[in-house]
């Protein structure tokens, strides 16, 4: 007699068959709404530009193709970007990969946990040269278009210009909840590098001295004062 972890993956092997069993289409079609409402939530901008049909069209072949494994379908939807780069229909919108990347960053910060309280005097009190750290929400980007611009005339409460310029060529973003809402913000090749510094946990001096190589303008104390207020870095 079969056990009942073999009965249950028995039978959620026949509900994501696409031509399986007549009588559990019901279920199937639940799991498809589902999934598709998931990665509607998560990718609201993917959505918006190649529209609503398209976008419902998007999700139910990615479901099929990479149906949830968790039950918690905050989690679902990672492998969306490399989905939609290979997607029939997609190609005439080079950008849509890289966005779809942005907001899959977006929603990983959204529920991210919140960052260690830390304030420039405290650093006065720590041995020299202390480890950083990124906080958990916080995540950059680089891209060969305007990420953050796309980012900001996609919201809903946007009311200026909707316009877009794709030839500026390559930006840096940092994707991050500072409190309760996620930001996109364009930064300095410096501030790039130093915050990835912190990424990898490297020492305050050497995060800053890297940025300071790599980007002439960069200020590294005015640096280090605006991504600790930004609750960006941590220890």
């Amino acid at each position: 007699m079969p056990s009942l972890l073999e009965l249950q993956q028995g039978f959620a092997s026949r509900i994501l068959q696409p031509d399986g069993d007549p009588g559990l289409a019901v279920y199937r079609n639940n799991i498809h709404e589902n999934c598709a409402k998931a990665l509607a939530g998560a990718y609201p901008i993917v959505r918006k530009i190649v529209g609503e049909s398209f976008f419902d069209r998007l999700a139910r072949d990615y479901s099929r193709a990479h149906p949830s494994t968790c039950g918690d379908l905050n989690s679902y939807g990672a492998l969306m970007p490399r989905f939609v780069a290979d997607y029939a229909g997609t190609q005439d919108v080079p950008y849509l990969p890289d966005v779809a990347r942005m907001e899959w960053l977006a929603h990983l910060a959204y529920y991210a946990a919140d960052p260690r309280p830390f304030e420039i005097p405290v650093l006065a009190k720590l041995p020299e040269n202390p480890p950083l750290r990124l906080a958990p929400s916080c995540a950059l980007l680089r891209s060969d278009w305007p990420l953050a611009r796309l980012w900001e005339v996609h919201q809903d409460e946007f009311a200026g210009e909707f316009s877009v310029g794709f030839d500026a060529g390559i930006e840096h973003i940092l994707i991050h909840r500072p409190a309760w809402r996620v930001q996109v913000r364009p930064i300095t090749l410096g501030d790039f590098r130093f915050l990835a510094g912190a990424g990898r946990g490297e020492t305050l001096g050497a995060a800053l001295e890297a940025a300071c190589e790599l980007d002439a303008g960069f200020d590294a104390s005015t640096a280090l004062a605006t991504w600790v207020q930004a609750k960006a870095v941590t220890l």
